[in-house]
This record gives structure tokens, sequence and C-alpha cells, in this order.
């Protein structure tokens, strides 16, 4: 449009932002050129980084297997270290019952020795063995009694066993019979016996309440031969 000498024109301006915007992109990439440049020229390369981050990832995968063969073999090592001590407690065991077992042997090769060959040479009636061992009633225990023979005395010998507890009541000395004690025994309170080479008595009894017991006093009767009387200190006898 003319008026006079005056002359406008119009420009679009979606060419105007196009500049604008192209000039902005441009902008934006020297600047990273510029900022590559400047981080190639440092020492920093793309590719290396890259081939560095490869190589991390491949150490990390085989760091993890590596990792995982270890976790297998301490679990490996740990069961064996349990089969071994499961082994070895059961070798215990069976060493303990061994033991055991060696030990009942040779108290029953003591006990028979002393029926076939007395220590002291002599023969005849003797008590082998006394024990108090505690049983399931309240202040209840069972006295255990060993008679033995001599084999070289081959006739069957009989006779009664009497025994009495000596203890304190009340502070004062009491000495309780088997029949007093609550035991099973004939009309004048003993315990009969018949064998030919030995013969085990055991007799239930219960302390009334307030006795101490202190020993046990043990008389063997028999008509052939000469009483045998024993004293024994009062002493529980627990089986291990």
């Amino acid at each position: 449009m003319r008026t006079g000498q005056l002359v406008v024109r119009y420009h679009s301006s979606w060419r105007r932002r196009a500049v604008l915007i192209g000039l902005g992109v441009v902008g934006l990439i020297a600047f990273y050129l510029v900022y590559e440049w400047g981080r190639f020229d440092g020492g920093y390369s793309k590719f290396a980084e890259l081939q560095r981050r490869r190589e991390l990832a491949t150490q990390i995968e085989t760091l993890s297997g590596e990792n995982e063969k270890l976790r297998a073999q301490a679990a490996a090592a740990e069961l064996a270290r349990e089969v071994d001590r499961r082994a070895y407690a059961e070798v215990e065991k069976t060493l303990a019952q061994l033991q055991a077992q060696v030990l009942k042997a040779r108290a029953e090769l003591t006990f028979y020795r002393g029926i076939v060959s007395p220590e002291d040479g002599i023969g005849g009636l003797r008590i082998q063995r006394f024990q108090v061992t505690p049983s399931a009633i309240e202040r209840g225990y069972t006295l255990l009694l060993v008679l033995v023979q001599s084999m070289r005395q081959d006739a069957v010998v009989s006779g009664a066993v009497s025994i009495t507890v000596e203890g304190v009541s009340d502070s004062r000395p009491v000495e309780l019979t088997l029949a007093q004690l609550g035991a099973q025994t004939r009309d004048d309170g003993s315990a009969p016996f018949k064998f030919r080479y030995f013969q085990n008595l055991e007799q239930q009894i219960v302390l009334p309440e307030g006795f101490e017991p202190r020993a046990v006093n043990v008389e063997v009767r028999s008509p052939r031969l000469a009483p045998v009387r024993e004293s024994y200190p009062w002493q529980i006898h627990t089986e291990s």
C-alpha cells in the first residue's frame, strides 16, 4: 500500500517464530557441541564411558555368579558341619552307652567273682550289696539287699533277714523295724530268703513324717550258719 512516499509492508508472524526457534535450536546444538568438546578436551570420551559401563556390567554379572557360588559353598559347608556335629554327638552317645555297659559288666564280674572266690577267702553266707533307692511314693524308698553264698557251698541256704532303720524323731533317737515302716514281712518282722548261690531281696518302706534316717542295720540269720550283721549309713543311691 502506498500513501504518498510512505511504504508499509506486513511480514508473516509464523516466519518470525520459525526463525527464532531455529536460532534457539542452533544455539542449543552449539552449546552441546561446546560442552562435549570441553569434556573431550578434559579427557572424557563418550565411547570410553559406554565401554566402561559394559565392562562394569560384565564384572557385576561375574561377581554375582561368584557370589552365588560362594553362598552355595557356604551352605554346603554348614550342612557338612551340622552332619559332622550330629555324627559326633551320636558317637559320643554310643561311647557313653558302651562305657556304661562296660561298667555294668565289670560290676557283674566283680559280683560273680565274689560268689565264686571271695576276696577274704572265707566262704559261706554274706551280704554282697546293700542300696537305698527312692520310690514313686512320697517319702518312700526301696531297700535292696543282695545275699550271696560261695559256690564252694553247693547246698541251698535259707533263713530270715531283719532290718531296722535308725534315726531321729522329735530330737530323740528312734529305731524302726520293717513292719513299722510298712514293709511286707513275717509275723516276727523279718523277711525270709532261700537260695543256692545268690538272691536279691527288696523291701518297700515309707518313712513317717518327722523321722530323719541315719543308718540301716541288717542281720541275716540261717539255722546252719553263723549270723551276719552289718550296719550301713543312710545314703540314697540314684541310677546314673
